[in-house]
């Protein structure tokens, strides 16, 4: 499977976005299975001339020339989501940070986005999106398809209330050197716990515990992959704050369906390796 990662090139867009990757295929025997794992970025998938079928543990996506235009978006997902992949694809995928695809939405991303795969329509009834579209497939250009694709963001970009208070709190669930506790972060923010959860969960689509436990997961990921030293996976575990290593273990399971050991052989690292695969021979 190749793919082509780009990074924003407008600043007010690299607040947001991650990076942009491209997926083309040219041929119709074209298969691919493969997990992809908990994560605190979110996805958002347009494609061109295909269907899909969602369940809660998975996404099987295929060509099909009767549909035109396909945006699919990732919720937040506590354990792997298998996908299926067959046929000519033409698509982009966007990731964005945490809480940056709430800047070019109207509603809250817990109504957008609430299960871990779901059909997106919040620009489907904008003409605009339709025009972008368009002239987005209309050039092969991936460079050139990032200028219409940030034109047309920046069209859509809204500031989001409380965005302060939000990104502190996943800055502080993201610290790994000083560990905060839920209350405290809630305390921090000038709220009570539950008006706190309450809020995590509306604009970020899961719990705050449910989003620690993630960027766990995700840092002692990064930590075991891009170390510039062996680094055994005891101290993987307690550097990202699993201080019971049969714990660590144990949630390992749970978001890979694999122990670390097993795990960390059977990945794959894609666009510029910061997408993390586990694919499955057909």
């Amino acid at each position: 499977m190749e793919i082509q990662t780009h990074y924003p090139k407008n600043p007010i867009l690299k607040t947001y976005i991650e990076y942009y990757y491209f997926l083309k295929t040219s041929s119709k025997d074209f298969s691919s299975v493969y997990y992809s794992f908990p994560n605190t970025s979110h996805s958002l998938n347009i494609h061109k001339n295909v269907t899909c079928d969602i369940a809660s543990d998975y996404i099987h996506v295929k060509e099909n020339n009767k549909n035109n235009f396909l945006t699919i978006v990732q919720g937040k997902y506590e354990t792997p989501l298998l996908v299926r992949l067959k046929g000519r694809f033409d698509k982009v995928t966007i990731i964005f940070k945490p809480l940056g695809l709430n800047h070019f939405i109207d509603r809250p991303f817990a109504c957008v986005a609430g299960r871990s795969s779901q059909i997106f329509e919040e620009w489907q009834s904008d003409p605009d999106y339709i025009s972008f579209l368009n002239n987005f497939y209309k050039t092969e250009n991936n460079i050139e398809r990032v200028k219409f694709l940030e034109f047309f963001l920046l069209s859509k970009h809204h500031n989001l209330n409380q965005y302060a208070i939000l990104q502190n709190a996943i800055e502080q669930l993201n610290n790994f050197e000083v560990e905060h506790s839920i209350e405290e972060i809630a305390g921090n923010a000038g709220m009570n716990l539950r008006s706190f959860s309450r809020l995590f969960y509306n604009q970020l689509g899961i719990s705050p515990v449910g989003f620690k436990k993630i960027a766990r997961f995700r840092h002692s990921l990064k930590n075991k992959l891009f170390s510039d030293n062996f680094k055994r996976l005891t101290d993987i575990g307690y550097e990202s704050n699993f201080y019971d290593q049969s714990y660590f273990i144990k949630m390992y399971k749970k978001l890979t369906k694999d122990p670390p050991t097993s795990f960390f052989k059977s990945i794959e690292k894609l666009a510029d390796n910061q997408l993390i695969l586990k694919f499955f021979s057909q």
